[in-house]
């Protein structure tokens, strides 16, 4: 039985029917790929979400105090420790499109989104990417709409520093 996936029909492992001719039935399932990215979208934690951009990068909120910091900037210091000293304490979100190739093409992003597009672009580019406006936890148009965070990234060496502005 063939098996592939609920959300981006991405062939899977087929499903063993204990010897019974299945061949042309299909099941659905969900890939790891699309389960992460539905986790998500549902808020996840930082540190999380550092470790899953793959860069090293140091995040620092308002005040310049380190609230999250990644396995790849740790490594990067080789031997100088530094300590998060405060935990942010909101969820991170992604919206359905941040994935995609062109994002979601909204003004103001959601957290992950912004944190995504400022961190990636300070790590390629070498520039400063400075006060990305974004919501909490989700993505709009609507410029009337009251912006809750800005999103500021520049590289140093290898190491993007990352700061989070909670308005």
């Amino acid at each position: 039985m063939k098996r592939v996936c609920a959300w981006c029909n991405k062939p899977m492992s087929p499903v063993n029917t204990g010897g019974k001719n299945a061949e042309n039935l299909v099941t659905h399932s969900i890939c790891c790929d699309c389960a992460d990215n539905l986790e998500f979208q549902l808020g996840i934690s930082l540190k999380t979400y550092l470790e899953s951009l793959h860069i090293p990068i140091v995040a620092f909120d308002g005040n310049g105090t380190v609230i999250g910091i990644n396995a790849a900037a740790s490594a990067a210091y080789k031997g100088k420790a530094i300590v998060e000293s405060a935990k942010w304490q909101e969820k991170v979100f992604e919206c359905a499109h941040a994935r995609l190739p062109d994002g979601c093409k909204n003004k103001i992003h959601c957290s992950g989104c912004a944190i995504r597009i400022a961190a990636t672009q300070a790590f390629n580019s070498g520039k400063e990417i400075i006060n990305i406006p974004a919501h909490l936890n989700h993505c709009s148009s609507d410029l009337c709409e009251k912006i809750e965070l800005l999103i500021s990234a520049d590289k140093v060496d290898s190491i993007v520093f990352l700061r989070i502005v909670k308005l």
